[in-house]
């Protein structure tokens, strides 16, 4: 699987069984630092239907948005991917459907 290092500069990928379609366990360059972090990314693709009801969107399988989450354990198996655990995890999300919410 891989080893809870995180001092080394490449992108790694825990794979687990349990995980399911559009999600990916990896140690890479962080959304949030400048520095690999291990984190849980969760993304939805383009369907034909998504293209048909969004004018914005232009090829099936384009990320319509993702969520990064950043993680010590993998959520699925438990397997311990850091060696010093976070005790402030960030998140952030990420939407380019193009779609706009005016909440007034």
């Amino acid at each position: 699987m891989c080893s809870g290092e995180e001092s080394v500069d490449e992108l790694k990928i825990h794979e687990c069984q349990y995980q399911g379609s559009g999600i990916r366990i990896e140690s890479s360059r962080s959304y949030f630092h400048k520095r690999f972090t291990w984190q849980l990314v969760i993304t939805r693709q383009a369907t034909e239907f998504d293209l048909e009801n969004n004018h914005e969107l232009e090829q099936v399988g384009e990320e319509i948005w993702s969520t990064v989450v950043e993680i010590n354990n993998c959520p699925y198996c438990g397997e311990k991917l850091r060696r010093t655990i976070l005790d402030s995890i960030k998140y952030a999300h990420f939407d380019s459907s193009g779609w706009s919410v005016d909440i007034s």
